[in-house]
């Protein structure tokens, strides 16, 4: 699934929904295996937040998401999810929503997307990545962060999103294997990257034929890893970006 999506900002959140999901929904992508969902936010309140989500559909959802995979359908999957406060999926809420229902959407709705299937239930297995956005926090200086969550060999990066004006991007990419190394350089064993990361881990992208704002496919660049799954003194590796899922710049310009 490849999709780039930048078009002029328009009136697409349904007014009075103080803190609802709202109707931009979310982006979905994995595997048959993997599951997760990207929450598609602005730096307008109520929907300032940035959210990833490792779920299970239930059997409609992956029965119409098994059966656009047979047809050979590539493109991107959205979720357009019943109305509720964005904050409840916040993992230090008592209460927070373990599951919640939605429509399963081939495109987007507001761009000619078909609803391919209806009240369809996500049941969160662990919240990947929860923050708030700040429309006035200071932009940083330094490298672009990105937010690296799944396996060695099929690593999500999501962009951070940090200051305004930002963008969202997700892509598919994967360590190189023998480019291990410790924060100093010295070669690590491959194994140290672990089995991957279930909550997402900022990573920081050093420059290595790595051009531009946005990671593009085919693209190379070393990656500061903070802490490895175990929670060690972190790495380096080299990473490939072998494609893009998702990007969106209009909606958070």
């Amino acid at each position: 699934m490849s999709a780039i999506h930048i078009r002029a900002p328009g009136h697409h959140h349904r007014p009075g929904l103080a803190g609802g999901a709202g109707l931009h929904g979310m982006v979905v992508f994995g595997t048959g295996v993997e599951c997760y969902l990207s929450y598609r936010p602005t730096f307008q309140a109520p929907y300032n937040f940035q959210l990833l989500l490792s779920v299970e559909f239930d059997e409609r959802g992956k029965r119409a998401l098994g059966a656009d995979r047979r047809i050979g359908y590539t493109d991107i999957h959205t979720f357009d999810p019943e109305d509720f406060p964005v904050a409840e999926l916040d993992p230090g809420s008592v209460r927070r929503r373990r599951s919640f229902c939605g429509t399963l959407i081939r495109g987007r709705r507001e761009r000619g997307g078909v609803a391919i299937a209806t009240e369809v239930r996500a049941t969160v297995q662990r919240v990947v990545y929860f923050g708030e956005l700040d429309p006035h926090r200071e932009r940083g200086r330094g490298l672009l962060t990105h937010l690296s969550f799944g396996r060695p060999d099929r690593m999500y990066l999501a962009h951070h999103i940090n200051c305004q004006p930002s963008f969202d991007q997700i892509v598919v990419a994967r360590i190189i294997p023998g480019t291990v190394t410790d924060l100093l350089g010295e070669p690590l064993d491959d194994e140290i990257a672990g089995s991957g990361f279930a909550q997402a881990q900022p990573i920081i992208l050093g420059q290595r034929e790595f051009t531009g704002a946005r990671l593009r496919a085919g693209e190379l660049a070393v990656a500061a890893f903070p802490t490895t799954a175990g929670g060690a003194q972190g790495f380096l590796a080299d990473i490939a970006v072998e494609r893009q899922i998702y990007l969106e710049v209009a909606d958070l310009t």
